[in-house]
């Protein structure tokens, strides 16, 4: 099972002039209170807290590159997440519509669902998952379009550096 859960932020923060990328401007309208700390990711039997300020700017253009490359139809493939609280690899399989992870879990929290105890050592929690190849691209992009109408709401434009997927997304 993959899922992304989020909830849309109430009070975002304003447009930085000097922001040149979506990375950079991720970081400028999101606070970093508690109101950010609510995207949850369910990977498996694990769930796995990010923010939008910390996490998914430091990643945004890792999570890009991983879809494209879903998008292309790329049969095998490695993403890399390196950041300070979401530091991993996930190694793809492809077999006709659905995908295979296999994660190498460095630094992150995992929380086990059933027990609500996170896993004291990541490296063990090494297992794989298998997932309808639409349903993870949709799983993303919910969350990327919402970035994307909160950017656009803060008053950034399409001219920032790595906004092209964001385009795409209706």
């Amino acid at each position: 099972m993959f899922k992304i859960e989020f909830t849309a932020t109430k009070k975002l923060g304003v447009i930085d002039t000097e922001d040149t990328s979506v990375s950079e401007a991720i970081y400028s309208i999101y606070l970093g209170d508690d109101d950010d700390k609510h995207v949850t990711m369910t990977f498996g039997n694990y769930l796995i807290y990010l923010t939008r300020r910390w996490d998914i700017s430091d990643i945004y253009n890792d999570i890009i590159y991983m879809l494209k490359d879903l998008n292309e139809n790329k049969s095998e493939f490695r993403t890399s997440f390196l950041c300070v609280g979401f530091t991993l690899y996930w190694n793809f399989v492809r077999k006709e519509n659905s995908i295979t992870i296999t994660p190498q879990w460095i630094e992150v929290g995992l929380e086990d669902r059933e027990t609500n105890l996170f896993v004291e050592n990541v490296r063990e929690a090494n297992f794989p998952i298998t997932v309808d190849a639409e349903v993870f691209i949709s799983e993303w992009n919910k969350l990327l379009k919402s970035i994307k109408d909160d950017l656009l709401k803060v008053g950034y434009t399409e001219d920032l550096e790595n906004f092209e997927y964001l385009k795409e997304l209706k």
